[in-house]
C-alpha cells in the first residue's frame, strides 16, 4: 500500500493485520468501537497497538484516534481534523435523529427511565409520558401537540426505527438478534453527551419546527 507520506508507516504483526483491516474500516465509517461482542477483538487490537495506530491516522488521514472512558465503559472513534470534516462525503445524523439520539440518552443516562436493554414500543410509552419531551416530538413531526391517535403513534414508530437504525450505524445502539424490536444501549452513546451537553441538559430550550 501506498502512503501520501513517505514517514507514514505503521508495522503490524502478520496476525494483526486482519484486525487492523477491520478497525480501520469500521473507524473510518464513523463507528465508534468498544469491548461489546462482535467488537471485542477489534477493540481489543486497538487498545493493544494504540500507540502505534495514533500517529497512523493523524498523519494519513488527519484524524485523531480518540477514546473515552465512563463507568458504563470505553470506546473508541476517529475525530477528523476541521479542514477535513468540511471536505467528507459522509452526511453526519440528520437533525431528527440527533434530537432522538439527545432524548435517548437524556432518558436513560440522566432520568434513568429505563435499563440497557428495552424495546422500541417501551421506549415510545415512555416517550409519550415525558411532558419534557413530548411536544418536542409533536411539534416536529405534526406541527403541534396532538392527541395520540393511531396516525400519531404510527409516525413516532417509524422515526424511533429509523433513528435507531442510523445510531446503530455508529455503533451506539444494538438491536438484539432474537427479537428485532429490542435493543440494547451501548457504552459509546455517551458521544452524543460530549457533543450536545447543553442542549441534553436543558431539554426544554430546544426549538423544533417541521419546516
Amino acid at each position: 500500500m501506498e502512503y501520501q507520506n513517505k514517514e507514514t508507516v505503521l508495522e503490524l504483526k502478520q496476525d494483526n493485520i486482519d484486525s487492523f483491516a477491520k478497525a480501520d474500516h469500521y473507524l473510518r465509517s464513523g463507528v465508534h468501537i468498544q469491548n461489546y461482542k462482535s467488537q471485542t477483538r477489534i477493540f481489543q487490537f486497538i487498545e493493544d497497538n494504540y500507540p502505534y495506530l495514533y500517529p497512523f491516522y493523524e498523519r494519513m488521514y488527519r484524524a485523531k484516534l480518540s477514546f473515552y472512558q465512563s463507568i458504563n465503559g470505553k470506546f473508541y472513534y476517529l475525530d477528523y481534523f476541521d479542514d477535513v470534516k468540511s471536505k467528507l462525503s459522509k452526511e453526519s445524523l440528520k437533525p431528527k435523529h440527533t434530537l432522538f439520539a439527545i432524548f435517548l440518552y437524556m432518558l436513560h443516562r440522566i432520568e434513568k427511565r429505563f435499563s440497557t436493554t428495552l424495546s422500541k414500543q417501551e421506549l415510545i410509552e415512555v416517550l409519550n409520558n415525558t411532558h419534557k419531551i413530548k411536544p418536542h416530538i409533536h411539534r416536529l413531526f405534526l406541527g403541534a401537540e396532538k392527541e395520540d391517535t393511531v396516525p400519531t403513534q404510527t409516525t413516532l414508530y417509524k422515526w424511533v426505527s429509523e433513528s435507531l437504525r442510523e445510531l446503530e450505524k455508529l455503533g451506539w445502539v444494538q438491536t438484539l438478534e432474537e427479537d428485532s424490536e429490542q435493543f440494547e444501549i451501548l457504552p459509546s452513546l455517551e458521544r452524543i453527551a460530549l457533543i450536545y451537553a447543553d442542549a441534553i441538559n436543558n431539554i426544554e430550550e430546544i426549538r423544533t419546527t417541521n419546516d
